[in-house]
């Protein structure tokens, strides 16, 4: 008459009123089951707290202690981000797997057979297992993305087809806006490689082709100061990094000689920059009497980081 996890009260009302099967199961029923079912509840409870707790200092110790790309400190922000969105995961999946427990524990108390139901279960698991292989893949690739800080929201990233500024990042999906306003959902497991253009610096590159015969030394020079000094107005000056570096001559072609400027910025910051610099050399240029060599392709733009935006520019 009495289950075997509240047997202590039945027992206690049995041993009491001189051996009233009919009481015992009544307080069973009424009171020991009750309560048993409330312990299970609150231990479920209490152990969900103690895993969100633990697993939130795991995550947020090895974050912390993760290598940084390029030696410099993490952003606290991002960092933040990143730890609270695997945290929240792993919580959530343990989470379930105690909820599950709990179930378990809450229908053997009530006395229900729990055999076929935990047999089909089982079938249906393997079922679902072969035909989510694909979301298992996403959901890992997710967690990965976040521990190792490939990208975060905000970056400018380049995933294969899909290229642009990432919006919001979950355990199964990316989602980027591209420069059109083209948004793009893309699986976590078929990301295979990321070209990320924003993380920590950038660099605005670019490739001035002069005719043979240029002084090359001159068009160095005045490429140099036109850096130098759209570098130090407005924006720019608190943006770029490093004093521009003009690299030199980066080829010889049958169009011309190809000299290559290269300035370090904040990360992101490097296209409109490379703007401004392909005015100011177009104008300081033609003031100097430096001749670009193809009046279809004087000025190449490298890789710009989103679709849409051409990897050559045509001269004025």
């Amino acid at each position: 008459m009495c289950g075997p996890e509240t047997d202590v009260v039945c027992a206690w009302v049995f041993d009491r009123t001189g051996g009233n099967a009919v009481l015992a199961a009544a307080a069973d029923w009424l009171i020991g089951r009750p309560l048993a079912v409330l312990a299970t509840l609150v231990a479920g409870w209490v152990l969900r707290r103690l895993i969100r707790l633990l697993v939130r200092r795991a995550v947020d110790r090895v974050i912390a202690q993760g290598p940084v790309p390029g030696g410099e400190p993490p952003v606290e922000e991002r960092r933040t981000t990143r730890a609270r969105a695997v945290s929240t995961a792993v919580a959530g999946a343990l989470s379930a797997l105690v909820w599950a427990s709990v179930l378990i524990a809450v229908c053997g108390i009530l006395g229900l057979d729990l055999g076929p139901v935990i047999a089909s279960a089982g079938l249906a698991g393997i079922a679902l297992a072969f035909g989510a292989q694909s979301l298992i893949k996403d959901l890992l690739s997710g967690v990965l993305i976040l521990l190792e800080d490939q990208f975060g929201i905000g970056d400018e990233v380049d995933l294969g087809e899909a290229v642009g500024v990432v919006e919001s990042i979950s355990l199964r999906q990316t989602v980027l806006r591209d420069l059109d306003g083209t948004v793009w959902h893309v699986p976590n497991g078929e990301i295979e490689r990321v070209g990320n253009y924003s993380q920590l610096w950038s660099a605005a590159l670019i490739d001035v082709v002069v005719t043979h015969g240029t002084d090359v030394g001159a068009a160095r020079a005045a490429l140099h100061e036109v850096a130098t000094a759209v570098s130090a107005t407005g924006r720019f000056a608190e943006e770029v990094l490093e004093p521009p570096e003009v690299l030199g001559v980066q080829a010889l072609t049958a169009d011309g000689i190809v000299l290559r400027l290269r300035v370090k910025t904040l990360a992101g910051c490097q296209f409109a920059l490379q703007r401004a610099l392909l005015e100011a050399v177009d104008a300081a240029f033609a003031q100097r009497g430096v001749e670009l060599a193809s009046p279809q392709l004087a000025v190449r733009m490298h890789r710009t980081g989103s679709r849409g935006r051409p990897d050559r520019v045509p001269a004025p």
